[in-house]
């Protein structure tokens, strides 16, 4: 009989919700000993009402073979000098890895929405099933019937809701042209990153793991973040195949 998933995985809160992460401000987890544990996978929560379709948030991990970066923009550029003692990084990029999102479509839109590859034009008349809207109430429906692993609705005004419903598999991707969209009014409300980190890839003598997120300087938006660990000892095993 199979374990439990929780006898087999290790799972802490390796950055506890930080609230109102402001521009050029950073949290940053305590260290986490390597252990007997093969895998560390740290999942990142973003929450916010303000994180633009500009901003972007830098999450990484670091060992303890340097001092964990102190101070905003000390991440990624360890990052531009290719430091082996990053484990892992990724930009998360707002309106690009979002599970949760609002658009506020303008008055007099003209132009496209591009919502994870499906264009939706704006016309002085919607026509069901194409694409093609003039209000907000049109877009949520043409997005219902031509993204159906999403779900979206007009929650107040002319603001359109965008939530996935494949969570962890299907994420919200917008763009837009001229003036479809308000400007700074495409907003990631919710969004999750994860990062890997193979405890064999380590530099000799590291002997902890350290999440850090970065709100960088440029951004606009205040966000709430939190970090969560899950740590095992999963190994990668290649599936037999025969030729018949």
């Amino acid at each position: 009989m199979g374990k439990l998933l929780g006898e087999i995985l290790k799972v802490d809160n390796a950055v506890v919700p930080t609230a109102a992460l402001a521009p050029a401000a950073q949290a940053v987890s305590r260290p986490y000993p390597v252990g007997r544990e093969r895998k560390a996978l740290f999942i990142l929560s973003l929450f916010s009402g303000t994180f633009q379709d500009t901003d972007i948030l830098d999450f990484g991990i670091v060992d303890d073979s340097i001092v964990a970066p102190a101070a905003s923009g000390a991440l990624a550029a360890l990052v531009a000098a290719d430091s082996p003692a990053v484990r892992a990084f990724q930009n998360v990029t707002a309106s690009v890895q979002a599970s949760v999102l609002s658009i506020e479509t303008a008055a007099s839109a003209d132009g496209a929405i591009t919502i994870n590859g499906v264009v939706f034009t704006w016309a002085g008349a919607g026509v069901p099933g194409t694409g093609v809207w003039n209000t907000a109430a049109q877009l949520a429906t043409e997005i219902n019937t031509l993204l159906p692993r999403l779900f979206a609705a007009v929650l107040a005004g002319t603001v359109v809701t965008i939530i996935s419903l494949v969570a962890g598999e299907e994420t919200i991707t917008v763009t837009s042209t001229v003036t479809a969209i308000i400007a700074g009014d495409l907003l990631t409300l919710e969004a999750v990153a994860y990062l890997e980190v193979d405890m064999g890839d380590l530099i000799p003598g590291a002997a902890n793991l350290v999440a850090v997120i970065d709100n960088p300087v440029a951004n606009t938006g205040l966000v709430d973040v939190s970090v969560a660990l899950v740590r095992g000892n999963a190994r990668y095993a290649p599936v037999p195949q025969a030729v018949a």
